[in-house]
């Protein structure tokens, strides 16, 4: 079910020198929305998010993937970063290829990982392309593209 419709409030950023919008949304909005990459495959759906408290920081998007019905199927802590919201299309994009994606770090829903761990989350922003020091602030696109991203 894609859920996006319902965003709750639309403001204009303060940059001068590009005209964003800063899209004000609920966790449950974002969760269980699908996740495509750049050539328009699916890759999976939004599952749950993590939040560091207490400073409210967004900082994964734990994406299921494979499977049916959830038996097979793997989750993955995708940086939040990674990903772009295809406002258009009302979904996620990742721009990945799904034979990257096979090799992702994944964890099962009864074993997962301790994100507090800096090897394992340098692990993860490696593998997303993502530098884990300064966490990049990603806007919003009309393309579902990225700066940086094809």
């Amino acid at each position: 079910m894609n859920v996006l419709a319902h965003e709750v409030k639309r403001s204009p950023a303060n940059d001068d020198t590009q005209q964003k919008t800063v899209l004000k949304l609920s966790a449950s909005t974002l969760c269980h929305n699908d996740v495509y990459n750049h050539k328009e495959q699916k890759l999976g759906k939004i599952d749950n998010l993590i939040i560091r408290l207490p400073a409210g920081e967004l900082t994964f998007a734990i994406m299921s993937n494979g499977g049916f019905w959830g038996i097979g199927e793997r989750l993955l802590a995708v940086p939040w970063q990674a990903l772009v919201l295809d406002r258009n299309l009302k979904r996620f994009v990742l721009p990945l290829s799904v034979e990257r994606l096979e090799r992702a770090p994944s964890f099962e829903s009864h074993e997962w990982p301790d994100m507090d761990d800096p090897l394992w989350a340098t692990e993860i922003h490696s593998f997303y392309g993502i530098g884990h020091a300064m966490p990049q602030q990603r806007s919003v696109t009309e393309k579902g593209t990225a700066l940086g991203h094809e």
